[in-house]
């Protein structure tokens, strides 16, 4: 994540999503001039992202109510030279799309749309979007369940609209918090039909309120679905999978083996206030003011300033030192930081104790490196990698990395951690957006850290 604004959160992202044609197929009919079959099910979903999209590109996001989120992005397919750019703005849940080609000449077999049966879509780009006003933390959720065939018809005869139900997970974040999924083969719509179902329930008594936004996937069909709710105390949100008959027709290929698995991903969110309380001890900043000198010397940031003892900023500062020694400078003007930003630092080189939000302490680590503030980089880089969690931990280490600030330990700090949720079968927030490759090299170097670790 980039972090070049400071009241709005700067988001990049490269990902691509496959189609297999054969999939795409089943939705027209070619007896028909390729008329959908079914207006209702026209498309496939991709694999969730912090967006996801539908076929014939068109991406689109689920943003959260009156907060607006704005896309530059490039969608591609590769292999056809085809390319659109969008710049648009998503309120709530919305998408936009470009038209590719006529579906007869999208499908036929010349077509350089498709690789060996897949199309390959590539979607990079930046989302950026205001800070939220409201305090909230976060923590991802998942989970593998897998339900045999023979539980499943075992449940619909003992009774309608009766439930299976997976183990409950405590929220590592949250400990207060747990959540598990439910499924109904037969929920009983009319006389003639029953559908399979699958229900999210969060457990929870502290908190008035928990946001939730996650997607259920079922591979073997290509299915997948994505919501986003709020839950309330016993409360629970859920999706409607296919028919009964559907369910446990062979042809259709939910049950793989006798079993059908459903994959699901998720972030809880919480509004609450979450404060980091920094007090770091300078001996410098402290003589000075110790010593009865006024402080002297301002800082100015707009409008506002700020009075400090000039020989701590000397000291703290060589960019500071040469400005005020070699320019004969009576002041120093500040313009690409917030004057907030600016207090904490002057607060903190005082050794006054401060609570800081995560955002405005990676904030407060830019303004040091820029002014190369040795004393609050060391501090802040500590207290950081003391923060590292599964909530925070991508959030980290594109921070730290070296295309951002470059900070290597606490790169190397979040590297270690990944490696510790995978041995641990932790989740981990926006895993999926740090690319395929990267996942890879982190399962590859997990597998031979294991087997290192073994007396084989």
């Amino acid at each position: 994540m980039e972090f070049s604004s400071f009241n709005e959160i700067i988001c990049p992202f490269n990902t691509e999503w496959k189609f297999h044609r054969a999939d795409l197929m089943d939705l027209v009919d070619t007896e028909n001039d390729f008329a959908l079959k079914d207006f209702e099910n026209e498309y496939l979903k991709g694999k969730f992202y912090y967006a996801y999209f539908y076929l014939f590109l068109v991406f689109d996001i689920m943003g959260s109510n009156g907060r607006k989120i704005s896309a530059e992005c490039t969608i591609s397919v590769k292999s056809a030279n085809f390319s659109r750019n969008f710049n648009d703005v998503y309120d709530k849940h919305s998408g936009y799309g470009a038209e590719l080609c006529k579906t007869k000449k999208f499908f036929d077999l010349k077509s350089k749309y498709f690789v060996d049966g897949e199309i390959t879509i590539k979607v990079e780009g930046i989302l950026k979007a205001e800070h939220s006003l409201i305090p909230i933390i976060s923590a991802p959720i998942s989970m593998e369940w897998k339900i045999k065939e023979y539980d499943l018809k075992v449940k619909m005869e003992e009774s309608d609209n009766g439930d299976l139900f997976s183990e409950t997970v405590v929220v590592s974040t949250f400990p207060e918090v747990s959540y598990y999924l439910s499924f109904t083969p037969n929920r009983i719509k009319d006389a003639n039909e029953s559908m399979a179902e699958v229900y999210l329930h969060v457990e929870f008594e502290k908190e008035e309120k928990i946001e939730a936004v996650y997607d259920f996937c079922i591979d073997s069909v290509n299915y997948r679905d994505g919501c986003k709710g709020i839950f309330e105390p016993e409360t629970c949100c859920g999706n409607r999978i296919c028919s009964t008959a559907n369910l446990f027709d062979p042809s259709k290929k939910f049950m793989v083996d006798g079993v059908l698995t459903i994959d699901f991903n998720g972030i809880l969110m919480v509004e609450r206030d979450q404060y980091l309380n920094l007090n770091c001890k300078n001996d410098i900043a402290t003589k000075s003011a110790l010593k009865g000198k006024k402080k002297d010397f301002p800082i100015i940031i707009g409008n506002k300033k700020i009075r400090v003892h000039k020989q701590v900023l000397k000291s703290v500062s060589p960019v500071w030192a040469e400005k005020i020694d070699s320019q004969m400078k009576e002041y120093i003007r500040i313009e690409d930081f917030s004057s907030k930003i600016v207090c904490f630092a002057v607060t903190l080189l005082y050794g006054v104790l401060i609570n800081l939000s995560m955002e405005n302490m990676l904030s407060l680590y830019l303004f040091a490196q820029k002014y190369r503030i040795q004393i609050l980089l060391d501090f802040i880089e500590e207290q950081l990698i003391k923060e590292i969690s599964p909530a925070i931990v991508v959030h980290l280490f594109k921070f730290s990395s070296p295309e951002t600030s470059n900070i290597p330990n606490l790169h190397q700090k979040c590297i270690n951690y990944f490696m510790k949720c995978l041995k641990e079968t932790i989740p981990i927030y926006a895993v999926e957006s740090l690319g395929e490759t990267f996942l890879a090299s982190m399962v590859l170097k997990s597998l031979n850290s294991n087997f290192t670790d073994t007396n084989v």
